[in-house]
């Protein structure tokens, strides 16, 4: 019986699997990405000296103030930022959004929220880093 000894032959590197691996990624940033149009929303970071001026000169300002625990100061009188819409419905006024040092952001973008779904098109969100 002749047996003949085997050939060794040299490895070599497959790139299949690592086509796959690209393209698996390629799919995965695909549609993790988003290409929707951003938004901006204007946000005055400290309440300047024109502003505080404007609110003297203006008097149809009305002033919302964010509180530590969510709600919304207007007039002297704290409410649920749910109910705000419903009390400023048919206001025609200027207004004002402000946050006292530990109020939650997002308490004031549904305070902003609000005041526009109660049809009030002239809202600013002045805020303390």
């Amino acid at each position: 019986m002749h047996l003949e000894p085997e050939r060794h032959r040299s490895p070599t590197i497959s790139l299949t699997p690592l086509i796959d691996v690209v393209f698996i990624l390629l799919i995965f940033f695909m549609l993790a990405s988003r290409f929707g149009d951003w938004k901006d929303l204007p946000v005055n970071v400290l309440p300047s000296e024109a502003s505080e001026q404007r609110q003297d000169q203006d008097q149809d300002w009305l002033t919302l103030t964010v509180t530590a625990d969510g709600q919304v100061e207007m007039e002297g009188e704290r409410y649920a930022v749910s109910d705000l819409a419903e009390r400023l419905q048919g206001r025609d006024a200027t207004v004002l959004i402000t946050g006292e040092a530990d109020a939650p952001l997002q308490a004031a973008l549904a305070t902003l929220d609000a005041a526009r779904a109660a049809g009030i098109e002239d809202v600013q969100l002045e805020l303390m880093p």
